[in-house]
Order: structure tokens, then C-alpha cells, then sequence
């Protein structure tokens, strides 16, 4: 047998959760050839050295918002150095489409030169970058109601119902694999489940899965996950629960709970998954603590309100008693837990300072509130508001994947941002399963390939076997980890020997190679260009 290249001599575990096996992994046009006997005589132009390692499926990244930073960043460092070949995009309600008229709010991206308006016109921009990894898109509820009905606090009329419907088809028709919510942040805080259901049963009808962002992961989680489950009852769509956590103390354990609930769900025939990333501390926007009646007038909407002496006062009030913030998932202010990342689009000196050194001399709810009105939504936190007993419980989960929730990131990115950009994978498999035992290494490694591979009907990804895309990850069990902390987070993992995506080398020997053979995954749904012979 003659190939382009060989990895050889390596431990293969192949992603299905099956047990090691010594094996040659044999490479040709860009697709794995075949898993042969270990020492076969197989031929090649490159052989990789694999003597002591672990090879195994690149891994898939179910959830993160990098349609923001790949085009700035288009190999995706921060990621094939954790062993990610594919990442998923879109996911908690927000994709950089559909454009329509004035930008607004965080749905766009703000530092970037926004160039599209449809889904089509995007995924043709991201497949002119010279890509690291493989990507796959997702369409987000929010900026799909952002498009039709601004930031209304309202149901939709039928014809803006049948407008955002029609999104999710076009989006589909280009080549995404999914409709994402974001239940918590505004505008998609606004809608209700019957909404929220017409427009997964069109991802559905396209072959596509329903991932949201619950609408309340604190006080409310189990009433959050009951409403997702009900939706994807109605509609028909596959669900995935995003990073699946309990948030506050005083919710802690409430994870034994509301994964009860996904077993029952799954019992009844169901097609439910979750994600997680291994981390104590989330992270988002600071103005999750506001009232959602506050948000909808958008970023500039807010500062009026926060100018406005009565509006303030009641604002506050509202924050510090937890009256008034409907459904929102962080209605505990903690100010002690909260963690400054950075403005967006500044070097900010409020970067790693705690929201209660900020200003130690005034209410911490003033601070809060002084924060947004001079910066609006580009403030992001670190917030450390999770149990590690839940951490674990959940990464235990049969139906739970590993997930980052992160974006592309350099040390040139400035700021505290969290370490989950860098650390994720690396971090389940050198602390979680090396070091203590939480999973096996087979079964993490599931967790990172088949398992989220499996939202992605035709992507070929996310298994060793012949004809699947040849993306592959060569690790070194014993030195595998994350470098990367909530003080230090620029730090990319350490124990990863190899990376390969559509059968090119873009880690060798621990270092990048500058190739960039990604691709951009288009679902089963999409139009093709039959002039072309391509997706359009």
C-alpha cells in the first residue's frame, strides 16, 4: 500500500468510545485510507512517529463564537494547538447574519469591516481565509429577530414570524447546520416558546439541530431546561444544551436535577445532547445583571435610560433586590465574583481588576452601573459563580460533549480574557482524565469527536476511519495540558505533537507549520450552484 503519508506506531483511539489499539493511520487525498495493522507494510512520502502517543480524531468544537475573530485570525491558533479541527460557530443566538440595515448591538462584528449581509455572502467570505481549522455555521434566533423586529419586546405579527422563517431557510440553502438561541441576552430574551419552536421546526425540516443558551441557568435552570426540551418536542430538532451549568451558590447541585432531566427526556426517545467547558468561572457581557426590560433599545437605549436620574434609581433598585430582571440568568449580583476581561476594541485598564476594586469607595451596583453607560455592552467579565462538584457531575454525563464556548485568540488579543480559548481540551484530558480519573481517555476523546460530530450529518468528521476527513491528533498522554489561567490566559497547551486537517500537517513537532487546509462544511441542505458545481 502506497499513501501520502503514515502516522505509525501510535496508540489509536478512534472516537466511537471503543478501547485502544495499536495501528497505523494511513493518509491519501485529504481522507483517512485506512487503520491498519500496526508495523503493516505501508508506504509513504511522510511517515509521523507516533511511538508512545495517543492518536486519535481531531477534535470538534461544538460551541464557540469564532465567526467573530476568524477573520482576523483565520488559522485559529489558539485552537489546533488544543488538537480543535472543526469548530462550530453561531451558537448562543448570535451569528454575524442576517445584515439588515443599521448595525446593532452585539450582534455584529464591531471591530471587523462588515462586508455581507446574507449567510451566503458570509460563509464565502470565511471560505476565502486561509483557514487552520474546518468550520461549520449555525444561524442565531437573536440576530435573526435583531433583522426583522429590532430589539421589540413583543411577540412577532405573522408576517414577521413568516420573515424570520424565511431567514432560517436561506440560511440553511447557504449551508448551515443549525439554529442557535441565546435566551438570556436581548433581543431573544423577548421571545416566547411558541416562537422559538416555528423557527427550530424549520431548521428541522433542513436537517438541522436546535442549540440554546437557556434562558435561565441560576435560579430558574430546571424550568430553563424543561422549556428547551419542550421545544425541540414541538419543532422536531435535535437539541444541544449549551455549556450546561448551575450558576450561584446557592443553585449549586441543582445539576443532579436538570441532568435527570435530560435522561428522561433522552428515555423518551428525545435526540439531546449537552456541552460543557471544565471551568469553575463563565464569561460574557456585564450587562447580563440588567433588567431585559432595560435592553430593548439597544446599546444607545440603555445610556439614555442610565442618563435618566428615575430611570437609574429604578435600574438599581431592581439590581439589588432581583426584581424586574425577567428570566435572566444572573439575578444574583455578586460583585466579588466578578472578574473585568477588557473592553472590546481597547487595551482597558480595568482588565483583570475585580469588579469591586474598580471603584472601592462606591456601591458596587454604581459601579455597574457606570461601567455600561460609558461603554455599553463591549464590557466582558469573567464571572466565578460555578461549582467544581457540578464541573465534574456533568463532564461525567454520557450525553455531555466538551465544548469551549470560546473564540480565537493570540497574546496580541490583550486583556484577561478566559483561558477556555486556550485551555479546554488539553484541560479535560490532563487534569480531568490523566490526573484525576474522572474519565477515561477513550471516553473523553468521545466526548470530542463522534459525540459533537454527530450534529453534523456529513461533515465526515470527528472518527478514524476510512473515508472520513483525515484530521487527526497526535498527544502525548503524559505531558498533555493547559498552560492557560484566569491571571495568565495567553498560554497555549503544552502535549500536543501533531495536528492534521483534510490530510495536511498543521502541527509538527509542537510547532505550527503555517498551512491552512480548512475547509468550510456546508450541511446537506445547501443549495448547490449547479453552474458551479459547487455549494453557493
Amino acid at each position: 500500500m502506497t499513501s501520502e503519508q503514515v502516522i505509525r506506531g501510535g496508540r489509536v483511539i478512534d472516537g466511537t468510545g471503543s478501547p485502544p489499539f495499536d495501528a497505523d493511520v494511513v493518509i491519501g487525498g485529504g481522507r483517512i485510507v485506512d487503520v491498519a495493522r500496526a508495523g503493516g507494510p505501508v508506504g509513504a512520502r511522510r511517515v509521523i512517529d507516533a511511538e508512545g502517543m495517543i492518536v486519535c480524531p481531531g477534535f470538534v468544537d461544538i460551541h464557540t463564537h469564532c465567526d467573530y475573530t476568524l477573520p482576523r485570525s483565520p488559522r485559529a491558533s489558539s485552537y489546533l494547538r488544543q488538537g480543535v479541527t472543526t469548530l462550530v460557530l453561531g451558537n448562543c443566538g448570535m451569528s454575524p447574519f442576517p445584515v439588515r440595515g443599521e448595525p446593532y448591538g452585539s450582534f455584529l462584528a464591531r471591530d471587523l469591516d462588515v462586508s455581507w449581509e446574507s449567510p451566503r455572502e458570509f460563509l464565502a467570505m470565511l471560505a476565502a481565509l486561509p483557514l487552520g481549522p474546518n468550520v461549520a455555521q449555525l444561524v442565531g434566533h437573536g440576530s435573526i429577530r435583531a433583522a426583522v423586529m429590532g430589539f421589540a419586546e413583543r411577540a412577532p405579527s405573522d408576517v414577521e414570524l413568516t420573515r424570520m422563517q424565511r431567514c432560517v431557510t436561506e440560511a440553511h440553502e447557504a449551508g448551515v447546520y443549525g439554529l442557535s438561541s441565546g435566551l438570556i441576552y436581548a433581543p431573544g430574551c423577548y421571545a416566547e416558546i411558541e416562537e422559538v419552536a416555528a423557527l427550530a421546526s424549520v431548521s428541522a425540516r433542513h436537517g438541522g439541530f436546535y442549540a440554546t443558551h437557556l434562558r435561565d441557568e441560576g435560579d430558574g435552570l430546571l424550568s430553563s431546561v424543561e422549556e428547551a426540551l419542550e421545544i425541540a418536542r414541538r419543532s422536531g430538532a435535535p437539541l444541544q444544551l449549551s455549556h450546561h451549568k448551575a450558576i450561584g451558590r446557592a443553585n449549586w447541585g441543582r445539576t443532579a436535577q436538570s441532568l435527570g432531566l435530560i435522561d428522561r427526556a433522552r428515555a423518551e426517545g428525545l435526540d439531546v445532547l449537552s456541552d460543557q467547558y471544565p471551568y469553575t468561572a463563565t464569561s460574557t457581557s456585564l450587562e447580563v445583571y440588567l433588567p431585559t426590560w432595560t435592553l430593548r433599545g439597544g446599546s444607545r437605549g440603555l445610556r439614555e435610560l442610565l442618563a435618566d436620574p428615575a430611570s437609574h434609581r429604578t435600574i438599581a433598585d431592581e439590581i439589588r433586590t432581583g426584581h424586574g430582571q425577567r428570566d435572566s440568568g444572573l439575578r444574583r449580583f455578586e460583585p466579588e465574583s466578578i472578574l473585568i476581561c477588557g473592553v472590546a476594541g481597547t487595551e482597558s485598564p480595568l482588565s483583570g481588576k475585580r469588579l469591586s476594586e474598580v471603584r472601592p469607595d462606591l456601591d458596587p451596583v454604581e459601579v455597574l452601573l457606570e461601567l455600561l453607560g460609558s461603554y455599553g455592552d463591549r464590557v466582558e467579565i469573567v464571572a466565578f459563580s460555578l461549582s467544581e462538584a457540578d464541573v465534574r457531575r456533568v463532564l461525567r454525563h454520557e450525553a455531555v460533549c466538551v465544548a469551549s464556548d470560546g473564540w480565537v485568540l493570540g497574546p496580541e488579543a490583550g486583556g484577561t480574557p478566559h483561558p477556555r480559548s486556550y485551555g479546554t481540551f488539553p484541560r479535560v484530558l490532563g487534569r480531568y482524565v490523566r490526573d484525576d480519573g474522572v474519565l477515561s481517555f477513550e471516553e473523553a476523546i468521545r466526548k470530542m469527536t463522534s459525540m459533537p460530530a454527530s450534529r453534523l450529518p456529513g461533515a465526515d468528521v470527528g472518527h478514524l476511519r476510512p473515508g472520513a476527513r483525515a484530521d487527526v491528533v497526535v498527544l502525548d498522554p503524559e505531558r498533555i495540558a493547559d498552560t492557560a489561567t484566569f491571571s495568565a490566559p495567553h498560554g497555549f497547551a503544552v502535549g500536543i505533537r501533531s495536528v492534521v486537517v483534510n490530510g495536511e500537517l498543521v502541527i509538527a513537532d509542537s510547532e505550527e507549520t503555517g498551512a491552512a487546509p480548512g475547509r468550510v462544511l456546508r450541511s446537506r441542505g445547501a443549495v448547490r450552484d449547479q453552474s458551479a458545481g459547487r455549494s453557493r
